[in-house]
């Protein structure tokens, strides 16, 4: 019946995806001891399930694009190792993959990958910077645990705790949840975050290949340690795949598939977390439900892809019918393979094998301090004649140098091209990778000459680097009628023009016509700065300040580095409110943003003149009362009794009228407002007479405070329109197709087949059906 319906490749991948889904939805149990012990496939029959999601299912809905990663090791030497940390999502390795310097991350882009794969994590670092610029270039950052827990920590779990690593595990991975595996103000997973590698091979050093009892219980182990971690810290929303990575080698003392590269290791592990007690841990939570609902497969490999079917991926579908898999470093040096080719085929067997999720190439740079042949997989050298930067990295000073593409043994060909042919990205021009870039030169009269002497007349380059000025003067160019700004760049491009940078400054300064300038703009932090130059500026605005203490910052913009930033910048420019380029500027840690930028991340910290985001703080107050007329300060004041009073507005015309003759102070005005007719649902006040939804809450970019926000017909001409609303929630027709069928056919499958749900799996479903979905979050990157 499936042959006549599902003809393509990604027919067959939604098909799989069906009965995957259909599996984990009513918390089947495909795998059982009996079955497995007998060395039988497990039973598995959605056969019509999936016929029926053939038949509803729009295409268009369900994702089935496969993973197109890159293994990302930027070991910034050129010799022998020169650093001490390999943590390179870190604020400190920004120079090497943030958008102003280096820009590693949209040079994968560029290439086609839509994930990639790190090593190194040290949980005392912030990554919530990085996975936030992951967010915004629209990728998925699959992340490794260290080894420090299991094998090189004082209290290692190998040597000290025979294999038991939950304790040393969930520590770790309370810190990760801490530093920016959870988005900022929120208890969901980041957005950027796509998988997490809860270890790397653990078949070659936990504590070898011939031990996998004693690895498969340091696992186990640790996966419990990580689900109380979650529990612990209140984890809510989607939750992420954990993965394990193991090598292609051969485990001949492995109870199963003792012939067969990986399997025997997949194999001891699955009976590992179907039966904990067999492998002396007595696990604290229900670690065969985590297997059958979050659980990923992966390995690592140096074979073509020739080799992967008969060597593994035909047993693998056999004996794993609904555990996807992932190959986390894949990559072929030998010169009898096309590495164009190759790339290609491998992913033209993920597309037909649904199961197979993708691939991740190894790897992004050379690693000279390896040396030998593990210095022939990356597809990047350095050029030392070249740096984007100096930086400390951990106490260790090091350069972004830039990079050079090195060439496929087999043809010649250049390695990132032949991974853009692949993986079907535009590429990169490889000619500019070492030249100064219009959106990476500072913005001053070095930045503009440097543009002039690398592009000399070409005012596309030149209008690049004006562009970005105008940006972080609060103005913006529209993107389908820039004539007016390539004409004003073309008399500074040229190879012997006088004009400066001081001549751009005070043109632009005068607000020309062909841009659009935003009044409510405010000086923030930049989230492309370096968090060391940004902590500098911090005691510099704290200084510049003459009618403001620091010590008087608000609570909520206390405690991180950001907000702190945010409403330091902010409150020194509102000061000195003259040049934007001069005052916000900060040796480039800060920004003069229109509210299109400041507004979407909502940080609650940024003092402007705008209702809508300006702090609901007595600075903030005082800034929009007196910089808006009445009808655009009744949105300040609606905001105060949605978000600070957890009320709403029962009458326009009284919040109107009131708006009109305002109190002197924030606190003045929350006294005057629980007497205030207009308002409803406070204490004290009458109910409103509507169901409650939700607000934004001051300093988060979550909507936690319950009241209805009904706003007047439109905005007043003085105030920018309100952006759309992210709807979240609802489901397309097909998916309501879908899962029509999945209860039907479902419901008969797991009944058959006397799948019942434990009490605890029970429970928990319906406690996150009890508390309902949250809005996702959005990434509070402000782009250069």
């Amino acid at each position: 019946v499936l042959v006549p319906l599902a003809p393509t490749a990604r027919a067959r991948r939604l098909v799989a995806q069906a009965r995957f889904e259909a599996g984990r939805l009513f918390a089947a149990r495909p795998h059982s001891m009996r079955w497995i012990s007998a060395g039988r496939r497990p039973p598995w029959r959605p056969s019509l399930l999936s016929v029926g999601v053939l038949l509803l299912a729009d295409p268009v809905q369900v994702p089935a694009e496969v993973l197109k990663g890159i293994s990302y090791g930027p070991v910034p030497c050129t010799e022998s190792i020169c650093i001490h940390q390999d943590d390179f999502m870190a604020p400190s390795a920004k120079p090497l993959w943030g958008a102003r310097y280096r820009g590693d991350l949209e040079v994968m882009k560029a290439l086609g990958a839509n994930h990639v794969r790190l090593y190194g994590n040290n949980p005392e670092n912030i990554h919530r910077t990085f996975l936030d610029q992951v967010a915004v270039l629209g990728m998925g950052a699959i992340v490794g645990l260290s080894d420090w827990p299991y094998t090189q920590s004082l209290d290692n779990c190998m040597h000290f705790t025979a294999f038991d690593c939950y304790s040393q595990v969930k520590e770790q991975y309370t810190m990760m949840l801490q530093k920016g595996f959870l988005a900022e103000g929120s208890a969901e997973y980041h957005p950027g975050l796509y998988q997490v590698i809860v270890i790397n091979e653990p078949d070659l050093k936990l504590p070898g290949i011939g031990e996998p009892k004693s690895f498969a219980k340091g696992i186990i182990s640790a996966v419990d340690g990580i689900l109380d971690a979650e529990a612990e810290a209140g984890v809510t929303g989607p939750l992420i795949n954990l993965t394990v990575t193991f090598s292609f080698g051969i485990c001949a003392a492995c109870q199963a598939a003792q012939t067969k590269p990986s399997l025997g290791q997949m194999e001891e592990l699955r009976m590992a977390f179907l039966d904990p007690v067999a492998y002396g841990y007595i696990a604290k939570n229900d670690l065969t439900e985590f297997y059958n609902t979050r659980f990923t497969n992966s390995f690592n490999t140096a074979n073509p892809a020739k080799d992967i079917r008969p060597l593994f991926l035909d047993d693998y579908e056999a004996s794993f019918p609904g555990v996807p898999v992932v190959i986390q470093e894949y990559h072929c040096p030998n010169p009898d393979i096309n590495l164009e080719d190759d790339l290609k085929a491998i992913l033209q067997i993920a597309e037909e094998t649904p199961l197979l999720q993708g691939v991740s190439f190894f790897e992004y740079q050379v690693r000279y301090d390896k040396g030998g042949s593990e210095m022939d997989f990356g597809m990047f050298g350095l050029r030392t004649n070249y740096s984007f930067a100096k930086f400390d990295y951990f106490g260790d000073e090091v350069s972004a140098y830039c990079l050079e593409p090195m060439a496929d043994k087999s043809t010649g060909a250049l390695m990132p091209t032949a991974v853009a042919n692949a993986y079907g990205g535009p590429g990169l021009d490889y000619s500019k990778l070492c030249l100064p870039s219009p959106m990476k030169v500072p913005l001053d009269e070095e930045g503009l000459m440097a543009v002039r002497k690398t592009f000399p007349g070409d005012a596309q380059e030149m209008a690049t680097f004006m562009r970005r000025m105008i940006r972080h003067m609060g103005g913006r160019v529209p993107s389908d009628d820039d004539s007016g700004l390539v004409k004003f760049a073309s008399t500074f491009a040229a190879a012997d023009s006088t004009r400066t940078f001081a001549d751009a400054l005070g043109a632009l300064s005068r607000g020309p016509t062909w841009a659009r300038w935003d009044p409510h703009s405010a000086c923030v932090a930049d989230r492309e700065a370096l968090a060391s130059d940004v902590g500098a500026a911090v005691g510099a605005a704290c200084a510049s300040v003459k009618n403001w203490n620091c010590s008087l910052l608000p609570k909520q913009c206390s405690g991180d580095l950001w907000r702190t930033a945010d409403y330091a910048f902010s409150m020194a420019y509102n000061e000195n409110a003259t040049s934007p380029l001069v005052n916000c500027n900060y040796n480039f840690s800060a920004v003069f943003a229109d509210e299109s930028v400041y507004g979407p991340y909502n940080t609650g910290c940024v003092v402007s003149k705008s209702p809508l985001f300006s702090a609901l703080t007595e600075d903030g107050y005082a800034l929009v009362k007196k910089s808006n007329p009445p009808e655009g300060f009744s949105f300040y004041i609606r905001r105060v009794v949605t978000e600070l009073l957890g009320s709403d507005v029962l009458d326009d015309a009284g919040l109107q009228a009131f708006a009109a003759k305002p109190p002197a102070t924030l606190k003045e005005l929350l006294s005057a407002l629980k007497t205030e007719k207009w308002v409803c649902g406070a204490a004290g006040q009458a109910p409103c007479p509507w169901t409650t939804t939700t607000t934004i809450s001051p300093g988060s970019r979550r909507r936690t405070t319950s009241a209805r926000i009904h706003l007047p017909t439109g905005p007043p001409t003085t105030i920018a329109p309100l952006a759309p609303r992210r709807e979240g929630g609802g489901l397309p027709v097909g998916k309501i197709a879908i899962f029509a069928v999945l209860a039907l056919v479902g419901l008969g499958s797991v009944l058959g087949a006397n799948l019942v749900m434990n009490k605890k799996a029970r429970k928990s479903r319906k406690k996150k059906k009890d508390e309902g979905g949250d809005a996702g979050s959005s990434s509070p990157l402000v782009k250069p």
